[in-house]
């Protein structure tokens, strides 16, 4: 067949589709023979472009083979480290391969990630986490939330609780100290929250919280309480804009730029706060009931309230449905604020 990068892509994928059909053994020595072709085939073609695509048909197909990976550890470690390398190549679509092949290759080998192996001084997702601000160094923002999502999900495997929380901490250093940066600046200066690029970076900032909490689950707790106050007040801060700019401009306000940038960060923190609520157990319900929702009921029913129609978030009626589903009768107290402020007579 004509060597051409779609009849190599084509290739690959039929070979990663099997996965899973062959027998441990029958499997181990296809893939083997497979790899092997695929780096020999890496090694005669010349060119950047034509080794870029080689290597994320290798990348690719080894991501399909998780039980291979996950007994033999070794090449699992080395596979990881070249996804990462793969992080930093400019060939288009590489580096959305080597992020959503490590997500995928987290997901299916996690606790070999936490575990510590033999001839290993420390579990793997330390080495990862302190490579972090290098390995994402040249990610765009969507590349980086699912590198994210993919560290929180190993992390979740650590079945130590204090350890989850020192590991989600350290997973969290980057994001924190640019929202810590915003906060401080807002505290001198409350118009700096207004600048489009400080909305864009906290839209960035709470997308990242999103993806992490989505794969930590209920373990995301230490993280949310780290950030929740704060975030509501940003949260009032850019209703308080958006609703002062419709006033002034009508809903055209609506359409501006800066406008349905803090739209994005009200629901970032609507959906952040429901991702939590909806995977919380039991014995974190009081704790949402007695610390998390005073502070929520205030800038998020008031808000929903006074607005226009085409400015009020649907993300409101999902985060007080989420809530009433999760708590049940811990929320008939406030049941008739919640319906006060969505139903008008």
């Amino acid at each position: 067949t004509e060597w051409t990068w779609s009849n190599l892509n084509t290739l690959c994928w039929a070979i990663g589709s099997i996965s899973g059909a062959l027998e441990e053994s029958h499997e181990k020595t296809f893939l083997v023979k497979v790899i092997k072709d695929l780096l020999q085939m890496c090694e005669m073609k010349k060119g950047k472009d034509h080794k870029a695509v080689i290597a994320s048909n290798i990348m690719y197909v080894v991501g399909q083979y998780p039980r291979f990976l996950r007994m033999h550890w070794r090449f699992l470690k080395t596979v990881v480290n070249k996804l990462f390398e793969f992080m930093h190549e400019s060939h288009e679509g590489v580096q959305d391969m080597s992020c959503d092949t490590f997500l995928k290759i987290a997901r299916s080998c996690r606790r070999k990630f936490v575990t510590r192996q033999e001839e290993e001084s420390v579990p793997f997702i330390q080495e990862i986490i302190d490579r972090l601000p290098d390995t994402i160094a040249d990610l765009e923002q969507s590349q980086i939330h699912t590198f994210y999502e993919a560290v929180a999900g190993i992390v979740r495997a650590e079945s130590n609780q204090e350890q989850v929380q020192q590991l989600t901490m350290r997973l969290m250093k980057l994001p924190n100290q640019t929202w810590s940066q915003i906060i401080h600046q807002a505290n001198r200066h409350l118009e700096s929250l207004y600048d489009i690029k400080t909305v864009k970076t906290v839209v960035n900032v709470l997308k990242t919280n999103n993806r992490v909490a989505s794969a930590l689950e209920h373990m995301y707790s230490i993280q949310l309480g780290r950030i929740y106050l704060e975030m509501l007040q940003v949260y009032k801060s850019y209703s308080g804009y958006v609703s002062n700019e419709i006033k002034n401009r009508g809903e055209r306000a609506t359409a501006t730029v800066i406008v349905r940038m803090m739209r994005a960060v009200k629901k970032e923190t609507l959906k952040l706060i429901q991702t939590f609520v909806k995977n919380s157990i039991q014995p974190q319900h009081e704790m949402i009931f007695q610390k998390l929702l005073p502070a929520l009921l205030d800038p998020v029913l008031d808000d929903y309230k006074r607005n226009v129609a085409p400015a009020r978030d649907a993300e409101v009626l999902m985060l007080i449905a989420e809530l009433v589903n999760s708590l049940g009768k811990g929320m008939s107290s406030v049941v008739p604020r919640i319906l006060d402020s969505t139903f008008q007579c």
